[in-house]
């Protein structure tokens, strides 16, 4: 049976909030265990309706604390919560994922966020990417950043324009996007498109484009893409080959000019490689050390999930401290947001730490 985009959402959630149980600290488990004790007020180890939305209501705003959240967290639909199910909501809650001011909808991947809200009150008022797309902004301010736009702004002080908003709505369709890329795509072409009124941004993007373009017709071949892409730009990427044909929609001909503007897209926004066993480029969910976010690239570290969750790389080379805070990037933003307290307690035998922001009620 082919999962709904709510099912395909929570289904994500589950994932991220099992790699921060299983591969985080005690410190953790402990919050995750102490959030559903607190709920389980019946002691029989499992939380019932009446549980959660007594629960919530004292100790929780937002959408969240509505019946259909339990029904959506109630992955076995047995009409309970188990400690997984709650596990999920605990993640959900400190990593400080947004609902779409446009549709209402939990935004479990990537969003758009006002700039000037943020910066000023620490808010996240966001908008998933089809909210942005269709033009479902309702918002007395008109700049947005994507999340990993707006982290590496936070990181950098890099000066990628806020996208304006509303955008004007696409006239391509995303059918002929690889379904690996495809929301990558899309981000690109927002951000294109809104920069059509910024002069100083499009002489940027033309330049980079003609400089890359110059030297072939209508599609950049491999060799072609190392040569003149890989001089051009310091990237930490240990799988060239594979990355070329993230980038091109179609591999056998090469880059076209929309697969260069991705590409310039990524680099603005500071989409990071792996610095795990796989060396890759991260298109989704990436996890870093807290306390060397902000420093030079030298020593801002990103893991992919697999990496991350498996282990698979080295942390006495990559982390100046013994036991470093890894964050994944949701979380990092909200900590950054809202100030908020990070908690680690030191496990031993393991290939990292890692913690979730402290939340009110836990």
């Amino acid at each position: 049976m082919k999962k709904s985009a709510t099912g395909k959402r929570m289904e994500y959630m589950r994932g991220l909030a099992k790699i921060y149980y299983d591969v985080g600290e005690e410190g953790i488990r402990n919050g995750a265990n102490k959030f559903f004790d607190s709920m389980d007020t019946k002691r029989d180890g499992k939380i019932s309706l009446y549980e959660y939305l007594g629960f919530m209501a004292s100790n929780h705003d937002g959408p969240l604390r509505q019946r259909e959240w339990f029904h959506k967290l109630d992955k076995e639909q047995k009409g309970s919560l188990s400690r997984e199910d709650v596990r999920t909501l605990y993640y959900m809650i400190n990593s400080g994922r947004p609902f779409c001011i446009g549709c209402g909808e939990f935004v479990a991947a990537v969003y758009f966020t006002c700039v000037e809200c943020f910066n000023v009150s620490c808010t996240l008022i966001s908008v998933c990417l089809d909210c942005y797309e269709a033009n479902r902004i309702h918002h007395q301010h008109n700049q947005f950043l994507d999340n990993f736009a707006l982290l590496e702004f936070k990181r950098t002080g890099s000066k990628l324009p806020a996208l304006k908003a509303p955008a004007r709505k696409p006239q391509d369709s995303h059918a002929e996007y690889p379904e690996n890329t495809k929301e990558l795509r899309r981000m690109a072409k927002a951000y294109l498109r809104s920069t059509l009124e910024d002069p100083e941004e499009q002489k940027k993007i033309k330049k980079f484009v003609d400089s890359v373009r110059r030297d072939f017709q209508n599609f950049m071949k491999y060799k072609e893409y190392q040569r003149i892409l890989g001089k051009k730009l310091e990237l930490n990427c240990r799988g060239p080959e594979k990355f070329f044909k993230l980038l091109a929609k179609d591999p056998k001909n090469g880059l076209d000019n929309s697969d260069v503007e991705t590409f310039y897209y990524i680099v603005r926004s500071g989409r990071p490689f792996c610095g795990g066993n796989c060396g890759l480029f991260i298109t989704g969910t990436f996890f870093t050390c807290s306390e060397s976010f902000g420093e030079d690239n030298t020593k801002c570290f990103y893991l992919c999930r697999e990496c991350f969750k498996n282990g698979k790389f080295e942390k006495k080379d990559k982390f100046e401290k013994k036991d470093p805070i890894i964050l994944d990037n949701f979380a990092l933003l909200h900590v950054i947001g809202m100030g908020n307290q990070v908690k680690t307690v030191p496990k031993k035998n393991t290939p990292s730490n890692s913690a979730i922001v402290s939340s009110s009620g836990q």
